[in-house]
């Protein structure tokens, strides 16, 4: 095989930016400029992006800092409309549901099951953004 084609990228980050001000404002910004920015530097203008919420707040409780980097994360699904341009290209895993535990800060409490679910999950979502 000559080559390579880079089909998609995973993003599971956010736990630093919730502790300032400024970059939990700033967060659905620069998720859209990281995305569009990794599509250019890897020459891969279609390829996936998949990222997931960081998971130890829900939607109803997360408030603050919590409160913007959870919105932005939702806000750059491409089913949500806010970014037409990652219509079926781009897929946020709510991942919530999915922990076992702990937060992010802690690496929730080191529960493999809470890494092993939100990474299916994320590959799930891969999968059926590649299917398309």
């Amino acid at each position: 095989a000559k080559g390579y084609e880079v089909a998609g990228f995973f993003f599971w980050q956010g736990d630093k930016d919730r502790y300032s001000l400024a970059h939990a404002t700033r967060y659905e910004q620069n998720l859209v400029n990281l995305i569009k920015a990794l599509r250019k530097e890897f020459d891969a203008p279609n390829a996936k992006f998949v990222c997931a919420t960081l998971g130890q707040r829900t939607k109803e409780d997360a408030k603050d800092n919590d409160k913007l980097i959870l919105d932005a994360q939702l806000a750059v699904d491409g089913g949500s409309g806010k970014h037409p341009e990652f219509k079926g290209n781009v897929a946020t895993v709510y991942s919530n549901p999915l922990s076992q535990g702990g937060a992010s800060n802690g690496h929730y409490n080191g529960n493999a099951r809470t890494y092993m679910d939100v990474g299916l999950a994320m590959g799930e979502a891969m999968a059926g953004l590649l299917k398309k």
